[in-house]
């Protein structure tokens, strides 16, 4: 906690001084206070004419995008009061969000949840934030200044044209704002019962006649939850310490640039359970620490050489730590891509690029998993091609990414889209795309222990076992939507999608001198199919509703006959993500200067698999109701005052059973206040 007070004491002193002096040319605007209400003064006509960047890597607008994207604002995230991104992306529809405990969450897009869920491609300013030993996000690792984030684009359905490998079920960009749009100074202090203490502080400046940038860091403090049933202390709290700049600008009138980079330190208590011996009592329940330690930098460069005509190039080093009893990794990536825009003709846009990854594993081994050190390279690129095949109304794109992996060698994920909007109204899109999930570290070379064999069956391990036999599994998604604005007070977005899936993993059983291991195989198909659905409406000036519902049915099938596991994990995988999921956000102007926000929320039962049976028996999820609401009061333009209730509706929740070590824990409800000013 001393460090805590220390850097954010630090950085206030910093940034209270920078105003004294007045950096030169340094601009004072408020930012932020003149756009607090925008979310209710803009009529949806605006919100669907959102640029976004994700679906095709080059701006395009919200209403003529052939794809399934929902985009969580600026103003979605204050007004909701949520304090950590997957709080965040269970906004938008199609997204299963549940937490696990205190630091850990699970993340998916239609199905395959888990703490481990690899077939959603995360990105911080189009930084890859996937673990390279699993292809998974750890999510307690991904941290952003709340009031920094201009947006987050959440594409569902298959993005591996454009990003390549591991966007089999979705992508989400987290896009931050540019540091001529964060000028001038912001402190925001709170606290509460599970947010025990949190604190952040920003300033921004000119640093040239067409430069800015901005400083800023940050602090959590979390208290742990309960454990499930016993109403034991569940010894999950944590706490993150972040800092980080951003400087962008422009060189005449063609070439723009962007420099920033973070560094970050999480610390927190977890309970293992099961912790394996090799004798006995054979397991037993550990409370242990683990430690988070990371930084990046990333640069974009952009020229334009003409209205239609423009060249990109994106470089970022990323290092990230993760030291625990049960696991010790280290990982550095360095990542280089770059693309090239340009227009045939009338009725061609054209967009292609080159990339490539170099990724170093140091990693040290533990009594309960083996992760050998690596060095793998990625090769890359791809060709997308937007054939206007009636100007402003239709149009066609095709395109196709090419990646060169060590362990699969090549992969190919080609895509068709038809966009088709005959007035401003309506718009259609339909897509077929292929996608592929390429094996990790974890899956390819590493093990894990699973469980031990005690006497009389034979003293020794059960170990998950990586196989370089383990390929790609492989997604073919077929999607379709429809994006309808009768009025300027009602749009609707309706995305429906049929998702046939091969070679998904299961495990063969093999045995060996020191007990059993669980070979990573290819073993099971099958498919996948739902709506989901996204409506905003503002009967009034002062209200705003935001509704969205997901469904998803799924059925799988062992590939092959005689291997109990395959049918036990092809009914397992069917039930592991709820049927139907719900929303409804209300932001409510009650006077000038108080905002009234609720965000209620359900989701469908369904099953998980705890870490202390994670070989035996299923268990039950109980459908869930979520209700949040918070209260903001601005005293003043530039100052805010926020009181937050979340989990309202049960005094603590179970939403999830980890596979991976944590135990059956329930989040507890939390109150907090928290006061923003800027200057």
């Amino acid at each position: 906690m001393h460090r805590f007070f220390n850097i954010l004491g630090t950085a206030a002193t910093l940034a209270v001084a920078l105003v004294q002096l007045q950096v030169p040319g340094a601009t004072m605007a408020h930012a932020g206070t003149a756009t607090d209400n925008l979310y209710l003064d803009m009529d949806l006509t605006q919100l669907m004419q959102v640029t976004i960047t994700s679906v095709g890597k080059k701006p395009q607008t919200l209403a003529n995008t052939p794809a399934a994207v929902y985009v969580i604002s600026q103003e979605d995230i204050r007004r909701s009061g949520a304090n950590s991104i997957p709080e965040m992306l269970a906004m938008a529809p199609g997204i299963q969000v549940s937490q696990i405990s205190g630091s850990k969450w699970s993340v998916s897009s239609r199905g395959f949840s888990g703490y481990s869920s690899n077939k959603l491609l995360v990105l911080i300013d189009g930084r890859s934030v996937y673990s390279p030993a699993y292809s998974g996000v750890f999510w307690d690792a991904q941290n952003a200044m709340l009031e920094d984030i201009d947006r987050i684009e959440v594409i569902r359905g298959p993005g591996g044209t454009i990003w390549g490998a591991n966007a089999v079920n979705g992508v989400i960009n987290i896009i931050t704002k540019k540091a001529q749009d964060t000028q001038g100074g912001l402190l925001r202090a709170g606290v509460g019962d599970q947010e025990k203490l949190q604190g952040a502080t920003r300033y921004g400046g000119k640093i040239g006649d067409n430069a800015f940038a901005r400083f800023y860091a940050m602090g959590n403090d979390r208290a742990s939850n309960q454990l499930a049933g016993s109403g034991l202390d569940a010894g999950d709290g944590w706490n993150t310490l972040q800092t980080g700049f951003r400087a962008d600008g422009t060189v005449g009138t063609k070439n723009e640039w962007t420099i920033q980079g973070d560094l970050y330190r999480n610390q927190g208590d977890q309970i293992m359970d099961p912790y394996w011996l090799p004798t006995a009592p054979y397991v037993r329940e550990k409370h242990s620490d683990f430690d988070e330690d990371g930084g990046n930098l990333l640069g974009t460069w952009q020229h334009r050489m003409g209205s239609h005509e423009r060249l990109s190039l994106q470089m970022y080093y990323d290092y990230t730590a993760n030291n625990q009893d049960w696991l010790n990794l280290a990982y550095r990536t360095l990542d280089a891509t770059v693309q090239y825009e340009t227009r045939l003709g009338e009725r061609n846009d054209i967009t292609g690029g080159l990339g490539f990854r170099h990724v170093e594993g140091e990693n040290t081994n533990t009594s309960q998993t083996v992760f050998p050190n690596s060095t793998i390279e990625i090769y890359s690129l791809f060709l997308q091609d937007a054939f206007h095949l009636v100007p402003d109304h239709l149009t066609l794109t095709l395109g196709s990414k090419y990646e060169h992996n060590p362990y699969t060698g090549s992969e190919w994920q080609p895509s068709g889209k038809l966009l088709w909007a005959p007035n401003e109204r309506h718009s259609y899109w339909a897509s077929i795309a292929r996608a592929v999930h390429t094996p990790s570290a974890w899956e390819h070379e590493a093990q894990v222990t699973f469980s031990t064999l005690p006497p009389p069956f034979g003293a020794g391990y059960v170990y998950s076992r990586g196989s370089e036999e383990f390929t790609s599994d492989t997604a073919l998604s077929y999607e379709a939507g429809y994006r309808w604005q009768p009025h300027q007070r009602f749009s609707l977005d309706i995305a429906l999608f049929y998702t046939v899936y091969d070679d998904l993993y299961t495990f063969r059983p093999k045995p060996t001198a020191t007990g059993m291991d669980l070979v990573f195989s290819n073993g099971i198909s099958g498919h996948n199919y739902g709506v989901e659905l996204a409506a905003t409406w503002k009967p009034v000036t002062w209200l705003a509703l935001a509704g969205t519902y997901g469904y998803l049915q799924s059925d799988y099938d062992p590939e092959t006959t005689g291997y109990p596991m395959d049918q036990s994990l092809s009914v397992f995988f069917e039930k592991l993500s709820p049927a139907h999921q719900f929303g409804l956000r209300s932001s409510i102007d009650l006077a000038a200067n108080w905002q009234l926000n609720g965000w209620l929320q359900y989701t469908d039962n369904f099953t998980g698999r705890s870490s202390s049976d994670l070989l035996q028996a299923e268990r039950p999820i109980d459908a869930t109701t979520n209700l949040s609401v918070n209260l903001i009061w601005k005293p003043s333009p530039n100052l805010a005052c926020m009181l937050s209730g979340q989990n309202l509706l049960n005094s603590s929740q179970l939403y999830y059973y980890s596979e991976h070590l944590t135990p059956p824990t329930e989040i507890e409800r939390g109150i907090y206040g928290k006061i923003t000013w800027r200057f």
